[in-house]
């Protein structure tokens, strides 16, 4: 489990209004209820909380709550390499 998953379901919960209990982590957004707009504004809510910029294509990609802790993961992780100019090293399968 990604350790990005319950700072993300307390956001989701709080900027959503969606008891955390009432939050399946690998539900779809459109099947926890959020239309467009609210996607929107939550993507705007965790690219704040964690100083990360999210590309939506690849936040749809896996559009569950887990698949966007996983992408918010790699994306901090990737940040301070960012940051130097310097390319982070990516694991291949």
């Amino acid at each position: 489990m990604s350790n990005m998953l319950e700072p993300l379901r307390q956001l989701a919960s709080r900027e959503l209004g969606i008891a955390d209990g009432d939050l399946d982590s690998h539900l779809p957004f459109a099947e926890l209820g959020l239309d467009s707009l609210m996607l929107v504004d939550f993507m705007f809510a965790v690219e704040d909380q964690f100083h990360i910029q999210i590309d939506h294509d690849e936040a749809m990609k896996t559009p569950t709550l887990a698949g966007l802790a996983t992408l918010v993961e790699r994306l901090i992780a990737e940040a301070p390499a960012a940051a130097n100019g310097t390319s982070p090293k990516i694991a291949t399968a």
